[in-house]
């Protein structure tokens, strides 16, 4: 079972419409410019295969986008 049909797995059994971005891992959300607001506890915690030469599943929490908001960068100037 891959992880995308893991999360729809948990997600249906919470009634939530997973639609395929719209739940993600901590660090997903930061990579995708999001932050977790303070307070928030993981809506799912399940086992997610890793990458790399040794695959095994660990536990992860995964955030919907209703627990996150967009992080606002300053831009840089280059002198």
């Amino acid at each position: 079972m891959s992880n995308q049909e893991i999360i729809t797995l948990e997600a249906n059994k919470k009634g939530y419409d997973y639609n395929g971005s719209n739940i993600k891992t901590y660090g997903e959300w930061l990579y995708s410019g999001h932050q977790v607001k303070q307070g928030q506890r993981a809506f799912i915690k399940t086992y997610l295969w890793t990458n790399g030469v040794n695959r095994r599943k660990t536990l992860q929490g995964l955030f919907t986008l209703e627990q996150v908001t967009k992080i606002h960068t300053k831009s840089l100037i280059m002198v």
